[in-house]
C-alpha cells in the first residue's frame, strides 16, 4: 500500500461506519445535529420574546418545535445511534406536536409520521390515545376532505371501520394491509422498491443532493404496519428505507 492509500484510502469507508444511511457521511449528519441543536437552543428566547407580546405562542410555532426535533432525530438516527439515546428527542418533539392543533391543520403526513413513531417506539397508551384525539379533531376540521386523515391513517390507530382514500402512496400501502397475512411480506418487499419514486412529490424527495437539510428516507409508517402485523420482515430486514431495527428494538 503507498503512502496517499496510508493516508486517505480507508476515509470514505471510515466515513461510512456504523451509519444507518449511506448516502451522506458521518460528518455530515453530525454537522445536521448540530444545525438543529443551533435552532433548538434558541427556542426559549424566542418564545418567550413571541409570549410578550402576543400572550401566548400560536399552533406553528409548536409545530415548527416539533419538526426541527423531528430532523435531529432522524439524522441521529442515521447516523448509527442507538434507539434508546434518541428515544427522548422523538418524545420531545411529540409533546410539542400534540400542542400544536388547529382547526386549520391539514398536515396529515406529519401525523403519519408522528403516530407511526409512537407505535415503533411502544409510547405509554396515554401517549397513543391523544395522538388518536388529535386525529380525531383534524378528521372534523374545516377543509378540504382530501386532506383529512385517510385510511392508513385510522388503520394504524385502531380505528379500522373509519376509512377515506388519502395521498396515493398512503392508500397503496392501506391496502396491502387489507392482503392475507401470507401475501402482505411480498408486497410490502415489493412496495419498499418503489417507496422513494412513489413520493416524488414530497418536499423531501432528492434532499440528498443538497449540502444540508437531509435526514435520511426512511419509511416509518411501512415499519408501523409490520409491527401492527406482526409480520416477518426477514426478506426486507436491509433494505435501505426500512427501519429494521426501530421495530426489533426491544427483542
Amino acid at each position: 500500500m503507498g503512502l496517499f492509500d496510508k493516508l486517505f484510502g480507508n476515509t470514505a469507508k471510515e466515513n461510512k461506519a456504523g451509519l444507518r444511511d449511506k448516502l451522506k457521511g458521518k460528518r455530515y449528519f453530525k454537522s445536521e445535529v448540530s444545525r438543529c441543536e443551533k435552532w433548538i437552543n434558541n427556542d426559549p428566547e424566542d418564545f418567550a420574546k413571541y409570549i410578550e407580546q402576543h400572550g401566548e405562542l400560536s399552533p406553528f410555532h409548536y409545530i415548527s418545535a416539533c419538526t426541527i426535533r423531528l430532523d435531529k432525530f432522524s439524522n441521529l438516527y442515521s447516523q448509527g445511534e442507538s434507539v434508546e439515546k434518541i428515544k427522548p428527542v422523538f418524545k420531545e418533539a411529540l409533546e410539542f406536536f400534540l400542542k400544536g392543533w388547529s382547526e386549520n391543520y391539514q398536515g396529515c403526513s406529519l401525523i403519519l409520521q408522528m403516530l407511526s413513531l409512537t407505535i415503533l417506539f411502544d409510547l405509554p397508551k396515554e401517549d397513543f390515545e391523544r395522538m388518536i384525539d388529535f386525529i380525531g379533531k383534524t378528521d372534523h376540521n374545516k377543509i378540504a376532505e382530501r386532506l383529512k386523515p385517510d385510511s392508513l391513517l385510522f388503520y394504524l390507530s385502531g380505528q379500522k371501520n373509519k376509512k377515506r382514500a388519502g395521498y396515493k402512496p398512503y392508500e397503496m400501502l392501506y391496502q396491502i394491509s387489507q392482503l392475507p397475512v401470507g401475501q402482505t411480506e411480498q408486497a410490502i418487499k415489493e412496495y419498499l422498491n418503489k417507496w422513494y419514486d412513489l413520493h416524488k412529490e414530497a418536499a423531501w424527495y432528492n434532499t440528498h443532493l443538497r449540502d444540508w437539510g437531509y435526514s435520511g428516507y426512511w419509511a416509518w409508517e411501512v415499519a408501523a404496519v409490520v409491527k401492527v402485523m406482526g409480520l416477518d420482515d426477514s426478506s426486507f430486514k436491509d433494505h435501505p428505507h426500512y427501519p429494521y431495527d426501530l421495530v426489533h428494538w426491544k427483542d
